[in-house]
């Protein structure tokens, strides 16, 4: 998935717009079937992915959106502009993020933040 990312960023870079916007629904295609397995379709692992806590509702939108912008990039001559590849991008990466990264982040953060201590109040008894 990596090398894909990568060369997405080549894309973008080189104003190979609808390339970058094709390539990043196939990518988080390739991280929904990690997570959920090969379920066929994009609109069933996206499905999948919400019912398993991965997105969101209003998450699951975003990721339809992208879905419509892989599909007139491929399908219907749409020609997307910088900006909307970066969205595209962004919404992407916070994705694969919340996945990949976050969660062991915050696994070593609990560990690192000391347990709440019971007080014990006046007279002794908890």
């Amino acid at each position: 998935m990596a090398t894909l990312l990568n060369e997405i960023y080549v894309a973008l870079h080189n104003n190979l717009l609808s390339l970058a916007t094709m390539g990043v629904r196939a990518l988080l295609e390739k991280v929904m079937i990690a997570q959920v397995g090969d379920l066929g379709s994009f609109a069933a692992h996206v499905r999948k992915f919400e019912d398993l806590g991965h997105v969101s509702p209003l998450q699951r939108a975003r990721l339809d959106a992208i879905l419509e912008a892989g599909h007139a990039a491929m399908h219907r001559m749409y020609a997307p502009s910088e900006e909307d590849v970066v969205v595209v991008l962004d919404i992407a990466e916070s994705i694969i993020a919340s996945i990949y990264v976050h969660d062991s982040l915050v696994r070593g953060l609990k560990q690192r933040v000391p347990a709440k201590v019971a007080k014990v109040p006046k007279g002794g008894k908890p």
